[in-house]
């Protein structure tokens, strides 16, 4: 059975306590709805949990559900929520209907529940639920998962949603939230202005480069550096120019990052590391073929469409290896405090988009309190990315309300209307860096909340189901290949005590708890000590 919710200590940000009374206030009055914007890493997690701890404890609700936009954050989730005595399932399917007896709830994607959201819906309705909508301005990416939310959550005891800004509300409007003129309207929000004041915050520096960059359209070649004042169709190649890998513009600022990462490792912080965002999966891995050359360390690589790149992540976060490039993968919601260095090379020009980003390299480490813990972001002197920058201190309540639909798009083009009059074939013919300008930001960089328990915090839940199960499979794995070395089978039947364990009576293994899970394991030993 689930365990207990506990009676814990907390120290909370006057932020999260603010928001916190706001929510109960709100419940208090019979609202089911609570919309919070907090500034990348602000704590949104810790305040949201606490919520849930309080609706858990009070028996105001029986289970929770989380909702994640991806699947690297659903780990994240279960992480935070046991700190705080709530077991959820991470690895939930929608094939298991329910959770095991011994979670408190489940957490699941965004896309998970729009291929299903009738099962979910049927737990909403047999349980008390509340239910968490993690960075939910990405339920509106697509009509399925909008519906999804809607269906599934209408009758929920509570909905609590996050969202790092205010979002616009496109075609697709987002169930239960509130807008005014296409802007989400929020219920409490923190801003950069407000984080800064808190006075625990990482120095940002970016070091913007300019360049001249050499390219052709149709049979007209232009050579233009960022400082020139160029036609609107004419910016984004001259952008895209500079961020060639095989150009001189790149190989200069890889090397200047590259050196100030070395610096950092060498004297304040021995496993700082490196983040470089790229435009696509070719141009990633062509980066990592020149960070290869000039380092000779081959970096790891994190695509978007890739089934291991949730774990690639986490084992990066966990060693010392020097760099890391994704596409996309890393830009919300990741926790990687040694990320000292950062290289912006996509041509993305959303404001959200950029500060997500940049909310990756603004965590403290708490190890190093008192010692320089600055961050150094290197990039193109593009002026609308140069902006973007000289703007990140400033509070903007309506993030997005001047961006257009196409802002996020994988080409980061912000005249999509606009009719270029260069027309042709576009040909990259080479770059080369200029000299440097640094910028400052301080940027808030904590997770806000510290949770004090007594005595010595065990493994999650399903941390221990984890183990169990790897134990267990390991066990029928080597089990079935036994036998067929003794039947001489060509192949072995790695499913047969699965199957004998469901004989006799036992639950699928995502249904069990952690004593069946026990009691399973303890059953296929015996076969092995046999």
């Amino acid at each position: 059975m689930k365990r207990e919710i506990p009676t814990i200590n907390k120290d909370f940000r006057q932020w999260q306590k603010n928001a916190y009374k706001l929510t109960m206030e709100a419940v208090q009055k019979g609202r089911r709805d609570f919309l919070a914007t907090a500034t990348p890493g602000a704590g949104k997690t810790d305040y949201a949990l606490w919520v849930v701890h309080t609706f858990l404890q009070k028996k105001l609700a029986a289970r929770v559900v989380v909702v994640a936009p991806t699947e690297n954050l659903k780990e994240q989730w279960a992480l935070s929520a046991a700190r705080m005595g709530i077991d959820i399932d991470p690895e939930f399917k929608n094939s298991q209907g329910r959770e095991a007896a011994d979670y408190h709830g489940c957490v699941i994607t965004y896309a998970q529940l729009g291929q299903d959201p009738r099962v979910h819906e049927l737990n909403v309705f047999a349980d008390k639920t509340i239910v968490i909508f993690d960075e939910v301005h990405h339920a509106g990416e697509s009509l399925s998962w909008g519906d999804g939310v809607r269906q599934a959550f209408e009758s929920a005891v509570f909905r609590l949603e996050l969202s790092g800004t205010a979002f616009r509300s496109d075609d697709n409007q987002i169930p239960f939230i509130t807008y005014e003129a296409g802007i989400s309207v929020a219920d409490f929000g923190y801003s950069y202005a407000e984080a800064l004041k808190d006075n625990v915050c990482r120095p940002v520096f970016f070091n913007v480069f300019d360049g001249e960059m050499k390219y052709k359209v149709g049979t007209e070649n232009f050579e233009h550096s960022f400082a020139d004042i160029i036609e609107k169709d004419l910016i984004a190649k001259r952008l895209k120019t500079a961020l060639d890998p095989t150009g001189g513009w790149m190989n200069t600022v890889i090397i200047e990052a590259h050196n100030q990462l070395m610096d950092l490792r060498a004297t304040t912080h021995k496993d700082a590391a490196g983040l470089v965002f790229a435009i696509n999966q070719n141009h990633a891995r062509e980066i990592s073929q020149v960070l290869f050359e000039i380092t000779g360390v081959r970096p790891e690589v994190v695509l978007s469409d890739e089934s291991n790149g949730c774990h690639k992540i986490d084992r990066f976060k966990k060693s010392s290896d020097p760099w890391i490039i994704c596409v996309k993968m890393i830009s919300e919601g990741i926790d990687i405090p040694r990320l000292r260095v950062g290289a912006y090379f996509t041509n993305v020009k959303a404001d959200l988009f950029f500060r997500q980003a940049i909310g990756r390299f603004v965590r403290v480490i708490a190890s190093m309190k008192g010692q320089n813990q600055d961050a150094y972001i290197f990039m193109p002197k593009d002026p609308d990315l140069v902006k973007l920058a000289e703007e990140i201190e400033k509070e903007r309540v309506h993030a997005l309300a001047d961006c257009t639909p196409g802002d996020a798009g994988e080409q980061g083009e912000i005249f999509p209307d606009y009719v270029p009059s260069h027309k042709g074939n576009f040909e990259m013919l080479g770059s080369r860096a200029l000299k440097s300008t640094t910028l400052r930001a301080n940027v808030e960089i904590t997770r806000g909340a510290k949770f004090i328990q007594s005595g010595e915090a065990d493994l999650s839940v399903f941390e221990r189901k984890h183990r169990l199960k790897e134990t267990i499979n390991l066990t029928c794995r080597r089990l079935a290949i036994r036998d067929a070395q003794r039947m001489k089978q060509s192949k072995a039947e790695f499913g047969k005590y699965h199957k004998l364990w469901i004989e006799k009576g036992g639950k699928p293994i995502e249904n069990e708890t952690l004593e069946e899970l026990q009691k399973r394991l303890e059953f296929v030993q015996r076969f092995a000590s046999n």
